[in-house]
């Protein structure tokens, strides 16, 4: 069927798969590990969180105009800031996944350790997620669009079961009384709390791809996309207070936190096997797609026309970040931040290049502004950005190296041979 002929999404219709697109593997951990962290200001962490999400969304809906059936972001740094920035952001998500899915498949692991009491199997879950995802995606198969959706949504169920059962049940081991007022801490917290909160919105840049099935894109890709992130965030701030109301704070696991709502077996178990279903169509989505970047960027010579098959270069890189986390998984949370520093320096390069491409303006203004928190964000982060800050670095110094390295070979011989 043409694409004209194509039956087309209203506005009702469309939410649920922008909450699809937005909703991911990140809300399994993010919500203990931002009560841990963040205390009484959590709930702030996240309205800060979702209030920077808005002004992008205005990007986003300018962006999938200038490529509506392709690569949005990268076209509009590209039209923005020149070819060589333009091709440094598929290496820059790169290196967001090699860190952030292991990460996730190990947050996975230590539900079912936790879950199931199974001793151990944090890193043989983790291995497994990765493993059967790159053995998918050598086959040549994808996550179709509905195993995504069925994910999401046994994810969601499953998150509203707990909100209730935090919320409205009797377990729990917090009896006192929970405080998530903030304080004189949130000068201290807010930021490096926003950092790592971002993270469960990351991805969110997937709804440029949601403009084509849209029956009147530039009329409801931007309400259907506030209404799917507004619905997202209070998903997240729930279970935030669910955890908070079931745990003291200095008794939560940071990781697992969501299974220390309701301590009955059975509940704990069904949570572990959801998340590890999840998990296994996320990191099948995201390999899949990092299969195709990949692939792209040795042809087009980003990447060296020898780079090993994408199967073997993801399945190297996972590895490293796996052995660091598996050795040490206390470095989890700081490795989700990390992760975040990456994409908060993504879409800053994207806030540059809209301001850049299409001026002063209303909209472009209110972008800007944000490049002001999420600077602030990163450096009160600490070393949490670091990592963040050299993926940057590296990904631009070698896309400007590649680009005037071909741009030598392509000049005609002084001799005109």
């Amino acid at each position: 069927m043409t694409d004209t002929g194509r039956r087309r999404l209203g506005r009702l219709a469309a939410i649920p798969l922008a909450f699809g697109s937005i909703a991911g593997s990140g809300i399994l951990s993010l919500p203990s590990a931002v009560y841990a962290e963040t205390g009484p200001s959590s709930l702030l962490v996240w309205l800060a969180a979702g209030v920077l999400c808005v002004p992008m969304l205005v990007m986003f809906r300018d962006t999938v105009r200038l490529s509506p059936d392709g690569d949005a972001l990268q076209a509009l740094v590209t039209r923005g800031l020149g070819d060589p920035i333009g091709r440094a952001m598929p290496l820059m998500f790169l290196f967001v996944v090699v860190v952030g899915l292991p990460t996730g498949c190990v947050v996975a692991g230590r539900y079912v350790e936790r879950g199931l009491g199974i001793p151990g199997a944090t890193g043989v879950i983790a291995v497994a997620l990765l493993g059967t995802a790159l053995l998918i995606s050598a086959r040549g198969a994808g996550a179709k669009q509905w195993t995504q959706l069925v994910g999401s949504a046994a994810l969601t169920l499953t998150g509203v079961a707990l909100v209730l059962l935090g919320t409205l049940g009797t377990t729990g081991s917090r009896a006192e009384p929970v405080d998530l007022i903030p304080g004189a801490e949130a000068a201290h917290v807010l930021l490096p709390g926003v950092l790592l909160a971002f993270w469960a919105f990351v991805g969110f840049e997937n709804l440029t791809f949601l403009a084509r099935e849209l029956r009147a894109p530039d009329r409801d890709f931007l309400p259907v996309s506030v209404v799917a992130l507004a619905l997202y965030g209070t998903f997240a701030v729930a279970l935030t207070v669910a955890v908070a109301l079931s745990v003291t704070r200095t008794g939560v696991d940071p990781v697992a936190g969501l299974l220390q709502i309701a301590e009955t077996p059975l509940v704990q178990a069904i949570v572990a096997l959801v998340a590890v279903s999840a998990m296994l169509i996320n990191a099948t989505a995201w390999v899949r797609g990092l299969s195709t970047l990949l692939r792209l960027a040795a042809a087009d010579s980003t990447l060296p026309r020898r780079t090993p098959a994408p199967v073997v270069t993801m399945g190297a890189l996972f590895s490293v970040t796996l052995a660091v986390l598996l050795t040490d998984q206390s470095l989890t949370v700081d490795a989700l931040a990390a992760s975040s520093a990456v994409f908060v320096l993504i879409y800053a390069v994207c806030i540059v290049g809209y301001v850049r491409l299409y001026g002063v303006n209303g909209r472009t203004v209110s972008n800007a502004a944000l490049l002001v928190v999420m600077t602030a964000s990163l450096v009160q982060s600490g070393g949490r950005s670091l990592y963040g800050a050299g993926v940057a670095a590296g990904c631009l110094l070698w896309c400007a190296w590649r680009h005037r390295r071909a741009r030598v070979h392509s000049r005609p011989s002084p001799s005109g041979t």
